[in-house]
C-alpha cells in the first residue's frame, strides 16, 4: 500500500520549506531481479508518462526494479536532505530553481559527462551548476491572453496600458512567477535587459506598483487562467506555458505571448544523489531520460520541449515548443540566476505582498 504523494509544485519552492520524507511508490517488473532503485519522479503527467513508458523497458534492459517517489523540488530535496546520511535514492528529480540548493547541501554530485552519453547533446543552456544537475523538460513562461478577443503583446510595457484596467490576471506573490514579474517590472524601468535586471530589482517596484490599477485578481490556481479564456480578463501572468498550452491544443481561446523583452524558462531536471545505491544503473537511467527517442516522447505528450538536440518535431508539436536553438534566441529565452535570487526571495515576497495588499 502507499501513501498519497505529497505535491508541492515549483511554483511554491521559494517560498514554502518542509521536511517531508516521501514514501516511495513501489513499480515492479515481472521479469527484474534483485537490484532495486530509487528514483524521484515529479507528481504530473509527466511523471505518469515515465513510470508508464520509459521505467518498464530500462527494468527489463537492465534486470532490475526501479521503485519511484512522486513529488515536486521542494518535497524531493527534503527527502534527500532527510536520507543524508544513510542515501536511499540514486537519481532525484528537481527543478533548475533547486539545483544550487541541493549541490550547496552536499545532496548531489556532479555528473560525468564520460559516463553518460547523452550529454553531450545537451544544449549548455540545460546544464547547472558546473554540470550537477541536467534539465530535461522545458517550459516557458510568458503572458497568456484569449486569441480570439486580443492580439499578442509586443511588449510588457503594454500591460500597464489604462485600457486593461482591472483586466489582467496577476499570478500570486507565492509562486516563483512572481519573481520573473519584478524581473520584467525591473527591465522596463530601468532599460536594462533582463539578464542585468534581475540584479537590478529595486529599480522594479515602484514601475511594479503602477501595474496595480490594472489588476482584477490575483490568481494562486492554474485552473483560474480560464477566466481569459470566458472572457472575465483580457490576460494573465506571468505563466508557464505548461498550464496554458495544453489547453491551447484542446481549441480553448487560451494562448501565449512572449513579447520582445524575453521569455523565461522553467525547467525540469535530474540529479545524481550523493552517495547513492547503484551508480551504474543512476547513470544509465539519466542517460535514458536524455534519450531523444524518450525526450521527443515526453515532448509531443507534455508540450515541453527537449534539452538535446537534432530532434525533429510535426508542426503540431513544433509550434508550442521553446526549440531548436534558433527558436530559443528568437524568444530571447531567459533562465534567471537562482542562485542570486533564493536568498533575497523571502524579502522580495514580503514587499510585494506590501505593493498588491497595501
Amino acid at each position: 500500500m502507499t501513501n498519497k504523494p505529497i505535491i508541492m509544485k515549483r511554483r511554491s519552492f521559494l517560498t514554502v520549506t518542509a521536511g517531508v520524507l516521501a514514501t516511495p511508490y513501489f513499480y515492479t517488473a515481472a521479469s527484474a531481479q534483485d537490484r532495486t532503485m530509487y528514483v524521484g519522479v515529479y507528481n504530473s503527467a509527466q511523471g505518469g508518462l515515465i513510470k508508464k513508458e520509459v521505467i518498464p523497458a530500462f527494468e527489463k534492459e537492465y534486470k532490475c526494479r526501479v521503485l519511484t517517489t512522486e513529488g515536486a523540488t521542494l518535497a524531493n530535496i527534503a527527502t534527500l536532505r532527510a536520507t543524508r546520511d544513510n542515501p536511499q535514492y540514486s537519481v532525484m528529480s528537481m527543478d533548475d530553481v533547486g539545483v544550487p540548493q541541493a549541490k550547496e547541501e552536499g545532496l548531489i554530485e556532479q555528473l560525468p559527462m564520460d559516463e553518460i552519453p547523452n550529454l553531450k547533446n545537451v544544449y549548455s543552456r540545460y546544464l547547472f551548476e558546473d554540470n550537477f544537475g541536467v534539465g530535461f523538460a522545458i517550459s516557458i513562461a510568458g503572458l497568456f491572453y484569449n486569441p480570439q478577443t486580443g492580439k499578442p503583446f509586443e511588449s510588457y510595457e503594454q500591460m500597464f496600458d489604462k485600457k486593461y484596467a482591472r483586466r489582467m490576471l496577476l499570478n500570486t506573490p507565492k509562486n516563483t512567477q512572481s519573481v520573473l514579474m519584478l524581473m520584467v517590472a525591473a527591465a522596463l524601468a530601468s532599460g536594462k535587459p533582463l539578464k542585468e535586471a534581475q540584479y537590478d530589482t529595486d529599480a522594479g517596484w515602484a514601475k511594479l506598483a503602477e501595474l496595480k490599477p490594472n489588476v482584477l485578481s490575483i490568481y494562486d490556481a492554474e485552473a483560474q487562467t480560464m477566466m481569459v479564456a470566458q472572457g472575465q480578463a483580457d490576460f494573465g501572468g506571468i505563466e508557464y506555458s505548461k498550464a496554458v498550452y495544453p489547453h491551447t491544443r484542446k481549441g480553448v481561446p487560451l494562448d501565449m505571448t512572449f513579447p520582445k523583452e524575453g521569455a523565461f524558462t522553467g525547467i525540469n531536471s535530474i540529479a545524481l544523489v550523493k552517495g547513492g545505491p547503484h551508480r551504474d544503473l543512476a547513470l544509465a537511467y539519466i542517460n535514458r531520460l536524455l534519450d531523444p527517442g524518450v525526450q521527443k516522447m515526453l515532448a509531443e505528450a507534455t508540450l515541453s520541449a527537449p534539452s538535446v538536440n537534432g530532434i525533429e518535431f510535426g508542426e503540431d508539436t513544433a509550434k508550442f515548443l521553446a526549440y531548436p536553438e534558433q527558436k530559443m534566441e528568437s524568444l530571447n529565452l531567459f533562465t534567471p540566476d537562482w542562485k542570486y535570487i533564493i536568498p533575497r526571495r523571502a524579502e522580495w515576497l514580503e514587499k510585494y505582498n506590501q505593493t498588491f495588499n497595501g
